[in-house]
């Protein structure tokens, strides 16, 4: 497993393990959740428990996996669209799975945090992870065609869809991510 932790204003994103199995698991088979994540299937505590061991796998094969999306102990720490959640509680989860060209990012979040622009602040530490850190050439998202808000937050990353491809689908580069620098939050990345 990795210990990469990535930081934002408002979040700390540190790789999932065993010891988030209990909060994942709430989170993950929430209604509203698992509504846009898992096509409305309730996921089992070993589901879960394989989600997990793949993504150390995949950290210590590949660079990358799921990161917990906790907020950071930074005070009254105010972000460009307003408060931090309080300091250590589950806000989410996103991250990076799939191998070679076809590598897709994901993310949930908490509906109780849903609108403040927390899912683009972590999506974007992920895509400068990506681009920046493991130099990636490309990411892919698929998102839900019932769940708009997903669909704009890609395109507000620089996402665009992909051609010829399904209206759900969306792809980043690595060249137009860096032409897009204007458009990103600086990150850190702490080992």
């Amino acid at each position: 497993m990795s210990d990469d932790v990535l930081r934002t204003d408002r979040l700390a994103l540190h790789p999932v393990s065993m010891s988030d199995h209990r909060a994942l698991l709430a989170h993950w088979t929430g209604p509203r959740v698992r509504r846009h994540l898992f096509d409305d299937k309730t996921l089992s505590a070993l589901e879960v428990t394989e989600i997990i061991a793949v993504s150390q796998r995949d950290f210590a094969t590949e660079g990358y996996g799921l990161w917990t999306l906790r907020a950071a102990d930074r005070g009254d720490a105010v972000g460009a669209v307003g408060a931090a959640p309080p300091p250590g509680s589950l806000v989410g989860v996103a991250g990076l799975r799939g191998h070679d060209a076809d590598v897709e990012i994901v993310y949930s979040l908490e509906p109780a945090h849903w609108g403040l622009g927390l899912a683009a602040e972590a999506s974007r530490a992920v895509l400068d992870y990506a681009f920046e850190v493991l130099h990636l050439r490309r990411v892919t998202a698929e998102i839900d065609e019932a769940n708009p808000a997903s669909a704009e937050l890609a395109e507000r990353l620089g996402m665009r869809r992909r051609p010829g491809g399904d209206p759900g689908h969306y792809l980043a580069e690595r060249p137009g991510w860096h032409g897009s620098r204007h458009m990103i939050d600086a990150t850190q990345l702490i080992q």
